[in-house]
């Protein structure tokens, strides 16, 4: 099979299957859409009196969440893509076309015509995980200055949902941005709870479903709203210096895994100048220049291992 057969073949496959998503994705909007309409008309006696602190899922649309999570795809939060989706499913049909020619001359036509396209998707994977990532962590930062303010407009008497909204006026960006859904969910009737409860769904920030499930059972039980929050408040600074420290500690690791990546070229570089016979055997000869492929690619796939520990033992 030619070469530009094969990566034209696998490009489209990986935009076909892009393009399906955004289908699905317009499909169950107009769902979510008419269920939220059929619960607004509703009658007002035929909800529970006792509202739900349980963090439920989302019951329709399961193949859809799943493709999206598999994907880091996160189309509810539209602010946290710096890169704009088709640009990232270009770039992955780059990916694909890169990954089909190496793989054609590693391995052949075949093997190439599968993993090209594994290779596109798990570049599109990452872009958005980063996306997602560096949105999370920016709200994650702005937790405990979120629950000050909030601590300090109870302690001067505005009710909790002026608080919140206080929050969507003051807070700088995302913050701003997420706690404005929050109150534009519950000016709709929903719990504040439950508004709290979807935004820990959005950015899967543990401190929000505590935030969440802290203010369902003071509604239910009763007691001091100020020192409750207050508590939570200093727990979540804790946790948020915790993190700070884990990432400094992790800075080492980084540093480690960039030299082990830099070094072989170093090496390279100086066996170039001293004995240029040997760099020429993974330059002009056709098993060296495959030996060459086989290396950088294993060379990637620890690069990528060692980052996958780093980010699994910061969160533990």
């Amino acid at each position: 099979m030619p070469h530009a057969l094969l990566i034209l073949l696998a490009g489209l496959l990986l935009l076909s299957l892009l393009l399906g998503m955004l289908a699905l994705l317009r499909s169950g909007s107009g769902r979510e859409l008419r269920a939220r309409v059929q619960g607004l008309s509703r009658p007002v006696g035929a909800t529970s009196a006792a509202p739900s602190i349980r963090l439920s899922r989302p019951a329709g649309g399961r193949m859809r969440l799943r493709l999206f999570r598999a994907l880091h795809y996160h189309p509810d939060i539209p602010q946290e893509q710096v890169i704009a989706w088709p640009l990232v499913a270009l770039l992955g049909v780059v990916a694909t076309g890169l990954a089909a020619a190496w793989l054609d001359s590693i391995a052949g036509a075949a093997v190439a015509f599968l993993a090209a396209p594994l290779a596109g998707l798990l570049v599109v994977r990452w872009v958005f995980g980063w996306q997602h990532r560096r949105y999370c962590d920016a709200i994650f930062l702005q937790i405990p200055e979120s629950l000050g303010l909030m601590v300090r407009a109870i302690r001067a008497g505005l009710p909790l949902a002026e608080a919140i909204r206080n929050i969507s006026t003051e807070m700088p960006a995302p913050t701003r941005d997420e706690f404005a859904r929050v109150v534009g969910d519950m000016a709709i009737g929903r719990p504040v709870e439950a508004a709290l409860a979807r935004l820990h769904d959005r950015t899967g920030l543990t401190e929000y479903a505590f935030l969440a499930v802290t203010l369902g059972l003071q509604a239910q039980t009763g007691g001091s709203l100020a020192e409750t929050l207050d508590n939570l408040a200093e727990m979540v600074r804790k946790r948020v210096a915790m993190a700070k420290r884990a990432r400094a500690l992790a800075g080492e690791a980084k540093a480690q895994a960039g030299l082990l990546v830099v070094l072989p070229f170093l090496a390279a570089l100086g066996m170039s100048l001293i004995q240029p016979f040997y760099i020429q055997a993974f330059t002009q000869n056709p098993t060296g220049q495959r030996m060459a492929m086989i290396g950088l690619g294993l060379m990637l796939l620890g690069l990528l291992t060692i980052r996958w520990l780093i980010r699994q033992a910061g969160r533990d």
